[in-house]
Parts: structure tokens; C-alpha cells; sequence
């Protein structure tokens, strides 16, 4: 049997370091054995140093974990994954070795560093039960997005002012949303506990499918009659290598209105912006 202990510890920590208590509570958040491929005793010998996955289910377990593919996180796991095949952490350490003197950061790359730990830092996980709670009607779900974007208790009437749905329906939305722990409740008045926090997306997998594309038709239908403040667009030819570096430099582009959150300013001078960045590819067609 393969001693991976080194492997398990990481990944443990890392689970934890997500918001995940226990193993139980992430196998069962994220959609259990539909979602990873595998019986819970499965992941469980994983955290206790019993098995390594696969290489393909190891990117399947970030994704799940809501880790980004290029981020230090992923990349610690990836080191204690190949540590344990070789069983040495030479040829590893060559792939992490720190550079020569003479190639000290840029203060732009510092900076980039900082802001991606700060954004760590701040960064929290719903459970699967809480999105589908989210997902149920439109206006549950932007009363979620309007109270996690702003601290400080909000009125029923605020609500209703901002979105411009009636004030009974944003009272029952804010109940639903209560009643799975994502907002919290006092007379009229309702805050969430994640504003200042940086909500990780719902990972795409095959039992969140479903969640994700109510999530997303109920956010297309409110950008429809939403204000378009500015855009860009560009058409370029690029292999698909220099497409996956230009991918890092765009996630890294829109985490960055984060650091310029000001969640408790004042509703009156500020507002909720959303940021999309899409790509397509236009040719060849398909």
C-alpha cells in the first residue's frame, strides 16, 4: 500500500483551510460520490495517507475545493502528489527551486503576491445546500448577492428600493435566506455574515449542474435590464499555450476588483458592479 501521508496532510490542511471542517462535510457539500467519482471511504484513505488519487481526480478534488489550477495552494498539493510517486522530493524541489539572486520580484510581482494572499485570506465556501437555497427564485438570489456586497444591516425597504421588487417578496427572500444560515435576522433588518468576504464560486461538477444554471439564468435575466458602465473587445489569433497564459493574466485581472471592494460605503454613492470576462472562440467553427 502506498504510504502517502505526505500527500494526506496537505490535502487535510487544505480542505480545512477552505472552510471545510471535517472530510464528511466537504464530501457531502460539494455533492458527494456524483461529484468526486468515488465513495467517501475513498477520499477518506486519501486524507489519511492511504491512496493517491489519480492524476485526473486530482484536478477534479481542487475544482471541488474551489483552488485555482496556477495558485500556491494547488501547487503545494501538486508537489505533495509527485513527492509521494518518486518517493523523494529531489526532483521536485528542481521544479521549486527559488531564483538566483540576480532575479529578485518585480514590485509588480510582489504586489500580485500580496493581493492574491490577501484574497485568500478572505475567501469563503457555501455549502451545496446553501447555493440550492440561493438558486431557488430570482429574487432570493439577488437579495444574496445585494447583502453579501454590503455590510451593515439593510431594511426590507432598502431592498426593495435597490432591486425594485416589493417589499413582500424581499421579506420572504430574506427568511429563506435566513433559514440556511446566510443571512442574519433582526425586525426588518437583514446583514450577511460573508460581507468582506469573498464568496468562491460553486465548482462545476455533475451535481451541481443543475444549481449552477438556475444560478446562472437568474443573473443573465437581471443583466438584461442592467446598466452597462463599460466594455472592451478584442479579436487576436493565439496558439493555445499563449491562451493559457493569457487565461492566468485575465483571472488574475477580474480577482482584482476584489482588492477595490468597499462593502461598507454608503448605498448611495457606491454600487454593485458586475464583473464578466468572456472568451470565445470564433474560429474555426465547430
Amino acid at each position: 500500500m502506498i504510504n502517502a501521508k505526505t500527500f494526506g496532510s496537505v490535502l487535510s490542511r487544505i480542505r480545512k483551510e477552505q472552510g471545510f471542517s471535517s472530510a464528511h462535510q466537504f464530501f457531502k457539500s460539494v455533492g458527494g460520490s456524483k461529484s468526486l467519482g468515488l465513495a467517501f471511504v475513498s477520499y477518506w484513505d486519501m486524507e489519511r495517507g492511504k491512496k493517491l488519487p489519480r492524476s485526473w481526480r486530482l484536478k477534479v478534488i481542487m475544482a471541488a475545493l474551489c483552488i485555482e489550477i496556477y495558485s500556491p495552494k494547488a501547487q503545494e498539493l501538486v508537489r505533495a502528489y509527485f513527492k509521494t510517486l518518486s518517493g523523494s522530493d529531489e526532483l521536485v524541489q528542481a521544479l521549486s527551486a527559488p531564483p538566483s539572486a540576480g532575479a529578485d520580484l518585480t514590485s509588480r510581482e510582489l504586489a500580485e503576491a500580496a493581493i492574491h494572499k490577501a484574497l485568500e485570506q478572505r475567501s469563503v465556501n457555501l455549502t451545496i445546500d446553501q447555493w440550492r437555497l440561493c438558486a431557488r427564485d430570482i429574487v432570493t438570489n439577488i437579495c444574496q448577492f445585494f447583502l453579501v456586497n454590503t455590510a451593515g444591516w439593510v431594511t426590507v425597504r432598502d431592498l426593495s428600493d435597490a432591486t425594485k421588487f416589493k417589499p413582500e417578496a424581499v421579506r420572504k427572500a430574506i427568511k429563506t435566506l435566513a433559514s440556511g444560515g446566510l443571512v442574519e435576522l433582526s425586525g426588518d433588518k437583514a446583514r450577511s455574515p460573508f460581507a468582506k468576504k469573498l464568496v468562491e464560486l460553486l465548482p462545476a461538477t455533475p451535481a451541481t449542474a443543475s444549481i449552477k444554471a438556475s444560478l446562472r439564468n437568474h443573473l443573465n435575466k437581471w443583466v438584461e435590464d442592467s446598466k452597462r458602465v463599460d466594455s472592451k473587445r478584442i479579436i487576436v489569433r493565439m496558439s493555445e499555450a499563449n491562451l493559457a497564459i493569457y487565461r492566468q493574466h485575465l483571472e488574475k485581472a477580474v480577482n482584482l476588483a476584489s482588492v477595490y471592494c468597499n462593502s461598507d460605503g454608503n448605498m448611495r454613492d457606491s454600487g454593485v458592479y458586475l464583473i464578466d470576462a468572456c472568451m470565445y472562440r470564433i474560429f474555426p467553427r465547430d
